[in-house]
Formats: structure tokens, C-alpha cells, sequence
């Protein structure tokens, strides 16, 4: 018979529940041990865990190597508010004086939705997201996020500060004209009775100034050695665009639909790659207002929200080569749904000392794009293009602009 047996840096011994033929990566993963914190002898020989399949009369022995009390995580102290027929657990991780508690409710279905339109009232309200008399313009792609921040927007219009919107759908590529995500942004919409404005592919190559078609750029661009930045260069035509029509309409705010995952996963990428980034959940740059209303809460929240209120709604098409990111945004994704379920609640530590950071980094410093003529920051520590901004740079490099 096989034995695991896993041993603390406080002295304690536990029995892993393990099976004959079961990887020991399997074993460790079930019980929350992470390879990173300890060593494993397998019959008194030291072994490497990826390699390692437990075979009948085993006996191994994982030690861990750094004197913490990994329990914390494994097992967190925990207080839970029951609910007789819950759909969804809010937990949040609390830190009082070094002392962590986990603190959990549980929501039925009225229960989930006044807490989601609770938190995004009180996330606008109380950070000053959104002010009396702003003209704002609306990314509103008919996705899950800007349809759900639509839905919120109606359900709770008489508890937010009044002011004047409009939704702007941008066109040109197949993915973004996907039937099932634009009939959610059209109904949307129309729901809030706020009118929807069309940006086609013809005004996104005036303004970038293109030689050909936006789409065959694109393809270009998906098909040769720039394809791990389709999803950013997609994302920065997007956002200029915006800031386009929320000039033309004497705009001062740009609202982005990106959620809480979205945001950390961000703060994930520039933790590892050192790109700069504006605060959250507002940033001025180049005398516009950048929000994002959704910043407290996540894409499984937002989901279940509109499952509950307007399932109708609730349709998005599968991602097409022009939103399905590389392997690096998928590991951003990745790190960060496993950090919320470790530690419950990081988002409100991670924007909290964000802000707090922004105040002791470097100034930022702007420029404007002499092509598209968005303003852009200039990254430090890297050399930065004269006068363009990324997307307008790698459009040139490539000849597919015209750069005056």
C-alpha cells in the first residue's frame, strides 16, 4: 500500500490522500501544497514531483522548505453567512492586524442582483467615477461587459449622478460585426433609450490614415510575425476611435466596459513586463477621461447578473482570429482567476495600493500621435517612436499607413 505523507515547517505530519498510478503533480495540487515549497523523498531518495507516479508499497515523504504556515492558504479561517438556496459565495480575504479571515455570503438569485447593482452604485459613487453633468461616450461592443454595464445603468439610473451618454459600436472586422454580439448591443441600446453610433471601417482608415482596407491590414497582420499583437493593436484602434467620436460630440469621459479580471490581469502584465499604466479606476491623459465603471466587479459576477435579469442579452459569439489573444494574455488570465480564488478579495488590495503608487511613480509623460493624433504616454526604459504611437508605428514599419 502506498503512503504520502506531507510535513510542515511547524512540525506537523498529514497523510495525503493518494491512489496507485496517480501523478504526485495531482496529489499536491488537490491538497493545495505548491511544488515551489517543498522537496520530496520517494523511499528515501530525493525525486523531482513532475517525474513522479505513485506506485504500489510507495512511501513518500514531501517536506516543506520554508518555515511559513502554509494553512493559511490551504485551510483560511473562515466565517460564512449561510443562505437556505444560494447561487453564488461572495468571499473577501480581511486582513485585520495580520490576522487573515476569510468571510463568505451566500446569495440567492434577489440577493446576487442587489449586490451587484449595490457594488457597482457604491464602486461610481464613492471613488467619483462618474460626475454630475459629464458628457460620456460608451464603448459598446454588445459583448457580456458593455451590454451588463448598460443593464446596470438602467436598473440603476435613479441612484447615479445625471448626465449625457452615448454608445459607440466601432465596425471593419468580422468579429466585431459578430450577428449574435451586435443584436445585444443594438437591443442594449435601445433599451436604455440612448442612441447608438456606428463607427465603420472607413472612418477607422481615414483616421489611421491607411492604404488599403482596415481588414486586410488586420489580416496582414494576424498571418505574419506581428500576430501576438493583433488583440492590442485591435484594442488601441478601439480606444482612438472613441476618443474620435467623444470629441466630436463635445465628450469629456471615454467609459470602458473592462472588469475587475480584466484589470488585474492587466496589473498582472505590467508587474511582469514593466508597461506603463494609468490609474484605476479613472485616468486623465491628453485632457480626456478615461473610466472603468466595472471596476469591482468580475466577468463570473457579470455573467450570472445578466443570466438573472436579461438572459436575452446574454449572448456573445465565439472569438475569431481578430480577439483570440496569445499565449501571454492567456496566462495573465490564467494567474489571475487562481489569485482571486487564493486570495479572495485581492482586487480591492491591488486598486487600493495602485492608487497610492501612482502618486510616488514618475510623472507621466505625454505625446501625440502625428498620424492618428491620439495621445499616448511614453514608456520609460524603452526606446519610443517619434511622434506615433504603437499602432500607428507598427503600421508604418510595415508600410500599411501613410505617415505624414
Amino acid at each position: 500500500m502506498s503512503s504520502v505523507f506531507f510535513r510542515t515547517k511547524l512540525g506537523t505530519t498529514e497523510q495525503l490522500a493518494a491512489t496507485p498510478g496517480q501523478p504526485l503533480t495531482d496529489v499536491l495540487r488537490l491538497h493545495g501544497i505548491p511544488r515551489n515549497a517543498i522537496l520530496t523523498w520517494r523511499n528515501g531518495k530525493i525525486v523531482a514531483e513532475d517525474t513522479t507516479v505513485i506506485e504500489p508499497d510507495d512511501l513518500i515523504e514531501v517536506r516543506q522548505v520554508r518555515h511559513y504556515d502554509l494553512d493559511v492558504a490551504r485551510r483560511p479561517k473562515r466565517q460564512v453567512y449561510g443562505e437556505p438556496d444560494p447561487i453564488y459565495t461572495k468571499t473577501i480575504l480581511f486582513d485585520t492586524d495580520g490576522s487573515l479571515e476569510q468571510r463568505s455570503e451566500q446569495l440567492d438569485a434577489d440577493g446576487f442582483v442587489a449586490y451587484v447593482e449595490e457594488a457597482f452604485v457604491q464602486s461610481i459613487v464613492g471613488k467619483q467615477v462618474v460626475r454630475p453633468g459629464d458628457s460620456i461616450v460608451v464603448g459598446l461592443s454588445g459583448g457580456r461587459d458593455s451590454v451588463a454595464y448598460l443593464t446596470l445603468l438602467e436598473r440603476t439610473r435613479d441612484r447615479l449622478p445625471r448626465v449625457q451618454m452615448s454608445a459607440v459600436t466601432i465596425t471593419g472586422l468580422p468579429d466585431w460585426e459578430e450577428p449574435a454580439t451586435f443584436a445585444a448591443a443594438r437591443e442594449s441600446g435601445a433599451r436604455l433609450g440612448i442612441d447608438q453610433v456606428i463607427v465603420t471601417a472607413e472612418d477607422v482608415e481615414r483616421v489611421f490614415r491607411l492604404k488599403g482596407r482596415f481588414v486586410e491590414a488586420m489580416n496582414e497582420i494576424v498571418a505574419g510575425e506581428g500576430q501576438h499583437l493583433t488583440m492590442v493593436i485591435g484594442h488601441q484602434v478601439l480606444r482612438r476611435m472613441l476618443e474620435v467620436e467623444a470629441r466630436e460630440r463635445g465628450a469629456n469621459v471615454v467609459a470602458f466596459g473592462f472588469n475587475a479580471d480584466d484589470l488585474v490581469a492587466s496589473m498582472v502584465t505590467w508587474f511582469t513586463s514593466g508597461f506603463r499604466m494609468g490609474g484605476i479606476p479613472a485616468r486623465e491623459i491628453g485632457g480626456m477621461r478615461y473610466i472603468f465603471p466595472l471596476y469591482r466587479v468580475t466577468k463570473k459576477e457579470l455573467t450570472l447578473y445578466l443570466e438573472l435579469v436579461a438572459p436575452e442579452l446574454n449572448r456573445q459569439g465565439t472569438p475569431g482570429r481578430f480577439t483570440t489573444g496569445p499565449d501571454e494574455r492567456s496566462m495573465s488570465y490564467a494567474i489571475t482567476d487562481h489569485l482571486f480564488d487564493l486570495w479572495p478579495g485581492i482586487d480591492y488590495y491591488l486598486f487600493n495600493s495602485f492608487e497610492t503608487m501612482q502618486r510616488y511613480m514618475f510623472p507621466m509623460i505625454e505625446a501625440t500621435c502625428r498620424i492618428c493624433q491620439g495621445v499616448y504616454l511614453l514608456q520609460e526604459g524603452v526606446p519610443n517612436a517619434p511622434d506615433l504611437c504603437d499602432v500607428c508605428d507598427f503600421f508604418a514599419r510595415r508600410e500599411l499607413t501613410t505617415v505624414g
